[in-house]
């Protein structure tokens, strides 16, 4: 199914759905104001690995989305990057790989024309260290890089922080769960996530505030291996929407709290049946058209 944003609607892109045709978010997005979603238990009662394990089980199990990337430095001035994301998804009910592999995601720029059809690809694995390609147009030639820490097209956010539920396994941290909040009137579970030795993160520990109602991301806020607070997303309540299943903030920002730099991350389309084939992931594919 494929899903539009119109920008006049939310000010900037956001996920809509519609059947294999385009359409605009009064056609069918259900916003969270207006429906529920899937709602734990007592949530007295979870604890922080049952919260966190809902947040990374809301997830789509295949999309092909694109997105735009708006980046700031100090100064206010920014720089725009149009991409394409293939995602999937290929944990199985109980989260965890299958034959090894938890998940691969293809990301292509689109715009600007400087930077168009540089490619990169992700096989996130376990236990293994995951593999990452990335294809340069100029060079005509795809190398092996690791990207899990590697800043996403310059920008404020990495590879991993753009999209963690797919590349974070629940044994990939210690969770505890810490006293409930509020983000803008919108009740959240806190989980701080403490990651181990087994995961290549730049991060030491997290705490994720997760709206109650559909398990999404409001606030994370990142420490590196010093202990130091370096980095925050954050997400308006408004900007939740229902895709199927799933539930998505549908606009987010990351701040970079050493450099004083921000990106927003707004995405314009996402189909949730692509249909790939095995092609799809192929390194063959990195360089398709080019």
């Amino acid at each position: 199914m494929l899903y539009r944003i119109s920008f006049l609607l939310v000010v900037a892109a956001a996920l809509l759905p519609l059947p294999t045709v385009f359409a605009q978010e009064s056609d069918g997005a259900v916003s969270a104001s207006e429906s529920a979603g899937p709602r734990p238990d007592d949530g007295q009662r979870l604890t922080g690995r049952q919260i966190y394990a809902a947040f990374l089980g809301n997830k789509f199990r295949e999309s092909f989305q694109r997105l735009r990337v708006v980046s700031r430095d100090p100064g206010g001035s920014e720089q725009v990057t149009h991409f394409e994301v293939k995602l999937q998804d290929l944990r199985d009910a109980q989260m965890q790989p299958v034959d090894g592999v938890k998940a691969k995601m293809l990301l292509e720029v689109t715009e600007p024309f400087d930077m168009r059809h540089a490619a990169y690809l992700i096989v996130s694995k376990a236990p293994d260290p995951d593999d990452g390609f990335s294809y340069q147009p100029s060079l005509h030639r795809t190398r092996r890089m690791d990207l899990r820490n590697t800043s996403l097209f310059g920008t404020d956010y990495t590879f991993y922080t753009f999209n963690e539920i797919a590349l974070q396994s629940i044994d990939d941290a210690t969770y505890r769960r810490l006293p409930d909040e509020e983000i803008d009137g919108t009740p959240v579970y806190v989980v701080e996530a403490t990651f181990g030795e087994t995961i290549d993160i730049e991060f030491e520990r997290t705490i994720t505030y997760v709206e109650q109602e559909h398990n999404v991301a409001l606030r994370i806020r990142y420490w590196d291996k010093s202990g130091v607070e370096t980095k925050e997303m954050t997400a308006p309540p408004e900007r939740i929407r229902a895709f199927g299943k799933s539930w998505i903030a549908t606009e987010s920002t990351m701040k970079d709290l050493r450099q004083g730099t921000s990106s927003s991350l707004y995405v314009d389309e996402v189909d949730t049946e692509p249909n790939f084939d095995a092609r799809s992931f192929s390194l063959s594919n990195l360089a398709r058209g080019h």
